[in-house]
Order: C-alpha cells, then sequence, then structure tokens
C-alpha cells in the first residue's frame, strides 16, 4: 500500500469530467452486474447524461467530487444531503450514493480515507447518520464499509422493471448505515 500519497477530494462541477470520471471508473468494475453492454449503456446514461448531470449540479442539495492521489484524478464521489433510508429524518441524513475508483487506484486504502472524509464533512455539517446501499452480492465492498464503521440497517432490492437490463439474481442490495 502506498502511505506517501498526496490524497485530496475535491469539489467536480464540470459534467464533461463528471461523466468521463463515471464512465471510467464504472464500467471496468461492474460490467459483469449486466446481461449486456447495451444494459451498461442504459445505466451509464441514465446516471452521467449531461443533462441529468446539469440538473443535478443545480441542486443544492447534490455534490459531486474528484478524488485524487498526487494530482491525478483517482475516483469519483456523490454525496446527496437531506436523503434518508427508511423512516429517518432527512434533515438528519447524508447519502453516499457513489464512490467509485479507477481500478489502477483500487487496494490503496483510498476507500477508507474517503470514508472518513465523508464522516468529518457530515459531522461538520451536523448530519446525524451516512448512509449507503450496495449490492448484496459484493461482499468485499460491504466487508470494507463495516471495516469504516457502516451497520446493516435493512435489505432492499433494485427494481424489477426499471432495472430489468440488470441480472435478476443481482438486483439485492442492503442498505448501510453509520451514525455521526
Amino acid at each position: 500500500m502506498m502511505s506517501d500519497f498526496n490524497f485530496e477530494i475535491r469539489p467536480l462541477t464540470d459534467i464533461l469530467r463528471i461523466k468521463h470520471l463515471g464512465y471510467q471508473t464504472y464500467m471496468p468494475h461492474y460490467a459483469h452486474l449486466w446481461y449486456n453492454a447495451e444494459g451498461m449503456d442504459w445505466y451509464l446514461h441514465k446516471c452521467f447524461n449531461e443533462s441529468q448531470l446539469a440538473l443535478e449540479l443545480a441542486n443544492p442539495e447534490v455534490s459531486y467530487y474528484c478524488i485524487q492521489v498526487n494530482g491525478e484524478d483517482a475516483g469519483l464521489l456523490k454525496l446527496v444531503k437531506n436523503k434518508a433510508p427508511l423512516d429517518q429524518n432527512p434533515q438528519q441524513c447524508l447519502y453516499l450514493e457513489k464512490i467509485y475508483f479507477l481500478k489502477s487506484f483500487t487496494g490503496l486504502g483510498l476507500g477508507q480515507k474517503t470514508m472518513r472524509w465523508v464522516f468529518e464533512k457530515a459531522h461538520h455539517a451536523d448530519f446525524e447518520l451516512v448512509w449507503l446501499m450496495a449490492m448484496d452480492s459484493s461482499q468485499k465492498a460491504i466487508e470494507s464499509y463495516k471495516k469504516a464503521g457502516f451497520s446493516l440497517l435493512a435489505p432492499s432490492r433494485l427494481d424489477d422493471i426499471e432495472f430489468s437490463r440488470l441480472r435478476s439474481e443481482l438486483r439485492g442490495m442492503v442498505i448501510l448505515a453509520k451514525k455521526i
């Protein structure tokens, strides 16, 4: 593990850069989830098309960040303020919607560093809960989230109609949360 690198998380508002980083960080890790390339293309377009990103960036509740190592883009982070799981109070919750890394930057401890950064940000903004959703088949990711302090809140499932392009056996999700 690299321990002497410069780690930074910077706000990201450039739509084309978000789109590019979204595609570059998602495709190598998640292609296996889809029945075919068209399904993955549908999802990437749904999340990272320019009009969708413009709408999100106009929303003060949504923030994108670039995770950098030694000044080089290493990952993408998306946070949504005041969005709650289940019956929680939205004003007390911060949703960690996306945390993706380029393949060449995995295994360096960046996920744990990013989580600590998110928790600090949540603490300073007086949020009481940080939460996320993970695929229930992603045991390595779930263990990493638990290591960062998250606990299982509830099982969930992606919508079978909207996500019909995603392999049926992989639509199961878990909601994980950490009290701040």
